[in-house]
Order: structure tokens, then sequence, then C-alpha cells
């Protein structure tokens, strides 16, 4: 009802607008009459020459300049791809009716604006985005490792990536869901080349058509999309040296033509990383306070092997059609050795436990999307359907050998192994159908989605003391999971002379199960949740714009957060599942303004139930510490973030991105109820230099300062990046060389809060790396590819 209301009265108040307050006006164009969104139009006199207004085109092309004196101007309309067009005008007096037609740009003279603009941070409508083509230091890297560099992003020590506090963030790839969270989502993304990634965007304030997934926000990874029609085909290469030796090489091609293209790459990454680590915790008991402190090193053997292949037809202007594979195999190998130091207070002689863990852990992913598209008009209305089938499995086998030594370094008791075998098999399958409708000055979206996903892991544990293998009844079960969501959503949207309102609504019924076989623990999760938004534009004038927008969001636990297997750092630590968690539930509320069409300034607050955390529980039975995630009953959380970007000099440009935010939220311990808060800060100082020769130079520094993650508190940190490029026959050719970590300085240190123990932790990883990268591109570019990903990937 209160969207038919909202229709009615934007009609009357646009109709008034138009007629009265509108001394120019139209709508801007191109071929097809199809309108050109945002086009920036600019108003200057004659014979002056003096600039008299600017204005910004709508979503369906619309322009209107008020206020204007009778007069002879000139009127300049420029938009994205398109050359910048010029009309003689004269006003005399009365409303006055231009349609502005525009061509499309020369591609190469296209490119060559947007190369010589684009900043390496900016924020649009919105939307925070790094722009990683526009920087000489991504080279090497890959996805997970450049989201660490992002505002308002950081990485808990189990991988979790971390958005405004908040492990619940939904990825998505091209505008694409992903059904990843944790350890399988950095398994994706540390297989995803930077070389490979046009552009990161963080979504703060996402529409209803997007999954209500993703209390912290969405982030959307774009790959680089080129769309000049013909064959290409692009070689890279990468060696980069760390504490080891790794490489990364990438074969891509493309053939397009006018109503189909075809496309398929391969890429083989080593991302070999080596981890030092410090850790400690006291325990007592009635007659003994013992402190326990770790040393570990951990060496990862990662061989990845990516392979992506798609055809896209178009059989005439109405229809498209599309089918799109991904997938990759991890070739996955842990070595981990821990030595741990048991000193007691009360006269017992100290003890050492030597551990050594050996993980064989291969991932495989298969990932298939078809995709079906209907325009019936010129006026873009069309409805597109997607189907997805995702498999993922993973043969996890492990074996920690431990061996306790006296104090003169003599075997206290005979050697003791545990074995795992822990293989899980994840299915995803969706089908979603979206509709997008002009109903006049309003603007229609619509659409049905309904997922099914189905878990299994039945894990096994063995125990050998004295050379008899037992099995370990109490560690090993089988657990099953399935979830069903039906989803539906509807958005309108209009656009004023200078207001543009968007409300949605979202509904979603989950339904579904969680299992652990040999105990019997069941767990039901049905329910229905409503997942409102709404989001206002205020052009303030021509180079000021405020963005107010609210909405609410719903994290569901991750798959592997609910399943109660363990993964043992020592005998004295473990992390495991928790089949007893709820979704959490979120408001966001969020305002940006950008000033001077050159600075931006955002705020947010988010208020969250039943917030999932990682918490720290003392095993009763063993006495070892348990990581786990758990509920608290709610979290606050308001951030500020400033961007201004700073010319030095014409070959030194600086882009400035800072953020403050505070966090509280209660932790409820047998001891009672406590509220921890923080306030925290970052800083990013992105510098871009032209050096002779035709060099580009980059230099970027991160610092972070000391944050809240769950029951610890995460010691600030700061690092700087170094990279320089050169492009040669025609940017056919480019040849780019790296530092990461330039002075070896980024590391996590923490410590919990919690009453229940005072585990402290510190790692340092080997992130001071070297990379050398060429890439050669021939042929023409290929068209851009869409790869259809979906909401329930991001929690494997």
């Amino acid at each position: 009802m209160w969207l038919l209301l909202l229709y009615a009265i934007s009609c009357q108040l646009y109709a008034r607008q138009t007629k009265i307050d509108c001394n120019i006006y139209g709508q801007v164009i191109t071929a097809g009459n199809r309108p050109v969104p945002y086009a920036s139009l600019s108003l200057i006199a004659v014979p002056a020459g003096t600039q008299i207004q600017n204005s910004s085109a709508d979503s369906l092309g619309r322009y209107c300049f008020t206020g204007i004196a009778p007069g002879n101007y000139i009127l300049h309309t420029t938009a994205v791809g398109f050359a910048l067009r010029s009309d003689s005008i004269l006003y005399e007096a009365k409303n006055s009716l231009y349609t502005i037609f525009l061509t499309p740009a020369e591609q190469t003279l296209q490119e060559v604006v947007i190369n010589n603009n684009k900043q390496l941070m900016r924020i649009d409508q919105g939307r925070i985005v790094m722009n990683v083509q526009a920087s000489s230091t991504g080279a090497g890297s890959n996805a997970w490792e450049l989201l660490k560099k992002m505002p308002g992003i950081s990485v808990g020590s189990d991988d979790n990536i971390i958005l405004r506090g908040n492990a619940g963030i939904n990825v998505l790839i091209d505008g694409k869901m992903s059904y990843l969270s944790g350890k399988q989502l950095a398994n994706l993304l540390q297989g995803i080349a930077g070389d490979n990634i046009s552009k990161i965007e963080l979504i703060t304030a996402p529409s209803a058509e997007y999954d209500a997934a993703g209390n912290g926000g969405i982030i959307n990874i774009v790959t680089n999309r080129q769309r000049k029609k013909g064959y290409t085909i692009d070689l890279k290469s990468s060696i980069s040296t760390g504490k080891y030796w790794m490489t990364n090489q990438t074969i891509s091609a493309g053939l397009n033509t006018a109503s189909w293209n075809a496309y398929g790459l391969f890429d083989y990454n080593t991302p070999h990383s080596y981890t030092k680590s410090r850790s400690g915790n006291s325990v007592i008991s009635s007659n003994d306070s013992m402190q326990l402190r770790r040393n570990n090193s951990t060496i990862y053997k990662i061989r990845y092997y990516t392979y992506r292949a798609g055809l896209e037809w178009q059989p005439s202007k109405q229809h498209q059609l599309g089918i799109h594979y991904h997938g990759y195999f991890d070739d996955f190998l842990a070595d981990k050795y821990s030595t741990l130091q048991q000193t007691h207070t009360n006269g017992v002689p100290p003890s050492t436990l030597q551990t050594s863990t050996l993980i064989d852990e291969p991932y495989y992913y298969d990932a298939l999307n078809f995709h079906y598209q209907y325009e019936w008009d010129s006026s873009k209305n069309k409805l597109s359907f997607d189907a997805h089938g995702i498999n993922y499995r993973n043969y996890s086998d492990g074996t920690m050998t431990s061996t306790s030594l006296l104090p003169d370094g003599s075997p206290a008791r005979d050697t003791e192994q545990l074995l795992s075998h822990q293989p899980g098999f994840i299915r995803i399958r969706t089908v979603k159908a979206d509709l997008h409708k002009l109903l006049g000055r309003f603007t229609l979206k619509a659409g049905l989605k309904y997922a099914f996903v189905s878990n299994d892991n039945n894990y096994h544990f063995d125990s050998v003391k004295q050379g008899i293998r037992r099995e370990a009844l109490s560690m090993s079960d089988h657990f099953k999971y399935t979830e069903k969501v039906s989803a539906f959503y509807t958005s309108l949207s209009r656009d004023w002379q200078k207001t543009a309102i968007t409300a949605g609504l979202r509904l979603e019924y989950t339904d579904a199960t969680g299992l652990t076989v040999k105990t019997g623990s069941k767990n039901d999760w049905n329910y229905l949740r409503v997942f409102p938004n709404l989001s206002i534009d205020q052009q303030i004038n021509s180079s000021n714009k405020l963005n107010i927008s609210i909405s609410r969001r719903i994290n569901r636990p991750a798959y592997t957060d609910l399943n109660p297997v363990r993964w043992y750092n020592d005998p004295q630590f473990y992390y495991t599942g928790n089949p007893h968690l709820i979704p959490e539930m979120a408001w966001i509320i969020s305002a940006s303004n950008s000033f001077r069409s050159r600075y931006i300034l955002t705020a947010s607050y988010t208020r969250r139930n039943h917030y999932m955390t990682k918490l720290l529980l003392r095993d009763s039975s063993t006495g070892a510490i348990s990581s786990l995630t758990a509920n608290l009953s709610g979290m606050d959380r308001a951030d500020i973030l400033l961007s201004a970007p700073v010319t030095i000099t014409a070959k030194w440009s600086v882009q400035l991105t800072t953020g403050v935010n505070y966090s509280r939220y209660p932790v409820q311990e047998k001891s009672g109820q406590q509220f921890l808060r923080q306030w925290a800060a970052t800083l990013t100082v992105l510098q871009q230099f032209k050096l002779p020769w035709q060099i580009q130079a980059d230099l970027n520094t991160y610092l972070f300062s000391n944050e809240l993650w769950g029951v610890y508190r995460r010691y600030g940190t700061v690092f700087t990046d170094l990279g320089l490029k050169r492009s040669f026959l025609r940017r056919q050719l480019d040849l780019v060389i790296n530092c990461s970590d330039v002075f070896n300085s980024n590391r996590f240190k923490g410590k919990s809060l919690a009453a229940e123990t005072d585990y402290r932790y510190y790692d340092k990883r080997d992130t001071h790396r070297l990379t050398l990268s060429v890439r050669y591109h021939f042929g023409g570019k290929d068209t851009g590819r869409r790869p259809n990903r979906i909401e329930e990937q991001d929690r494997l």
C-alpha cells in the first residue's frame, strides 16, 4: 500500500517540476533511442564563456536546468564511454525541451581517459572501491591478500574475513553471489590472481535484490572486463620469493563475435607460506597453577589449479543465453611443529610436549551456471533466469604425533598419535528469476529464489598408544546438515530532479536441520524474516551529494561453524564447531556525503542481535582450551570513514583514507557478564608517482590500531608495499616489480579479554616478498564475462 502511495505522490511531483521548475530540460539518448543514465551536463553562457550551471541526468537519462535567464548558451554533455557533445541553445524565457544524442567514443580514446583518471581508492554510490588495475602493488598477490588492505577489513587468525567487526560477509564475484566462508573462502580467494582483478567494492548498504545474508555488508570482486570484438590471448607469468620460491602462470583466451563469445582460462599458482607464532595461557586448578608457553612453526605447501570456461550467445536483441563453468583443485599440505612448555608452581618439575602435525587436505570445487535473459523493448525491460549447481569436497587426513619430555630431555612416556580422517561434501543447488520493469517514472525490480544446501561430514579419529590403534569414540561422529531457503523481493525506485529514492522489501523463509548422528543431537531452524531497506540520494548542488540508507540483514552460521568436529593445534588447544548457533540479525543505518566532487565522508551504525563471534572455553574433561563460534546477546558498532584525494604535483598524487570506529558488546561467562568496548582507527595512504621513462611507482602504507575481535583485543600493525610498472609495445606488454611488506612489519598479535582464560598469541607470516610479473596481450580484447555466483557459497 505504501509503495502505491509513493508512486502516486512522485508522479505528481515530477509533473509539477517539469512544467514549472525546469527552464531547459530533456533526455540524453544513444543509438536505438536508449537512455544514457547519469550523463554530466554543463551550461556555458555565450559570449562570456562562464559556466552557469551543472546538472546530472537520472537513471533514465532525464536532465533539468532551473533559474536560467534568457540568452545564448553552449550545452556540454559527457558520459563514460561516449564522445563529448556540444550544442548551441537559444533560451527565450519559456520551457525548452532538448533531446541530446550521444555517440560512443573511440575505444582507444576511452581507454586512455579511464587509465589516466582512475583513482586508487574511491567511494561511489555508497561503495568503497579499490581500483586494483590502477596500482602496481597488486602483482604477485591474490584476492585474499588484496582484501586485507581494504578500509574496514581485517582477517582473523583462522582466516575469517572480518568487515566492520563482523565475520558475516557476503562475497560476490562480478556481482553474483558466492557460497563460501572461513577457510574455504580463503582457499577460493587465494586462487584468484591479483592480475585478473579490475576492482574490489565494499557495499555497505545493499538493496533488496541482493541476498539478505551479510551483516557486515557485501564484498564484490570485479574481474577484468574487456569488450572489443575479435580474439584475445593473454599470457601472464610471475615469480615470487619470500621464505620459499613461488610461481603463478596464467593463460586466458576469448573469441567474441556479434552474436556470441567463448572464453577459457587456466591458472597455476603456488602461494606457499610460512608462519612462526608464539602463544600461551595459564591453567589453574585447586592445588596448582601451570603456565603454558607454545612456540609454533607451520609450513604451507599449496598448489592451485584454476580453470574457467564459458559460452554466451545472443541469437537476437531480445534473447541472451550463457553457460559458465568454474573449477579449481587445491593441493594443500601443512606441516606444523609445536613445542609446549609447562611450568608448575607446586614444585612439579617443568615438562615439555613436542607435537608435529601433518595435514594432507586436497580441495575440489566445481560450479556450473546457466543464465537466460529476455529483453522485450528498448527501455530495457527484462526478465532473467539463473540456475546454479555447485559441488565442494575435501578429503582431509591428519596425523598429530606428541612426545612428552622430562626436564633432562628424555621421553616421559611413549610417543602418542592421533589420526584423523574428515571427508566433507557440500552440494548447493539454486534457481532464481529477476524482473526489471519501467512503470512510467518508476523502476520496478522483483524476483524469486530457491536454494538447497546439504553438508555431509563423517569424521573419524583414531588414537595410537604403545603401537595399538583404537578408535577415539568420543571424538568421532557423523554431521549432516540440510538447508532450504525460499526468497521473494521487490523494490521500487524513482528519480526526481535532484532526489532519488529506492525502497525495497525482501522475504526469506529458512528450513534447516543439523544432525549429529552418533550422539543423536538434532537442531531445527524454521523461520520467516522480513528485510526492508530504504535509500535516498539528494543532489545538494553540482559538487555535493548526500545519501542516507537503512536496511535489515541476516548472518546465518557458516557450515563449518555448525560442525562439532575438532581441529587440533596441540593437545592443549583445538578449534571446534557449535551446532547450537542461531542466525544473527542486524539493522544498518548509513549516510555518505560527497563534497567538492572529491572528498567522501561516510558514517554508519549497526545494531546486531544474537551476535556471533569467537569465544574461548575450557574443556572440563581435559583442561584444554577450545575456540568456537558462539552467540552473544548483541553488539553495537559505529563507523566514520573519510576519503580524500590530494594532488601534490603533476607527477605525485596521494589518496588518503582514514576511519574511526567504536564497538561495544557483552560477554557472558561463568563469573558473570562483562562489557567489552574499544575505539579503533585505520589509515591508508596510497601514493602514486610518474617517474622518467614512463615508469609508474606505487608506495602504499596501511595502518591499523588496536581493535576488538570476539573475546580478543588485537594489537595494531603497520606495513608498506612498493611497486614499479612499465608498459611496452603500445601497452601490450607489462612488466611489474612488487615488494610487499617492505619493512617486514606486518603481524598478528592479541590477547584474550575473557575471564575464562588469559590466552595470548603472536603470529608472524612471511609477508615480506619480492615479485616479478610479466603480462603479454595480443589480439583484440575479449568481452566481459560475468560468472554467476550465489550467496550460499559464502558459508561453505
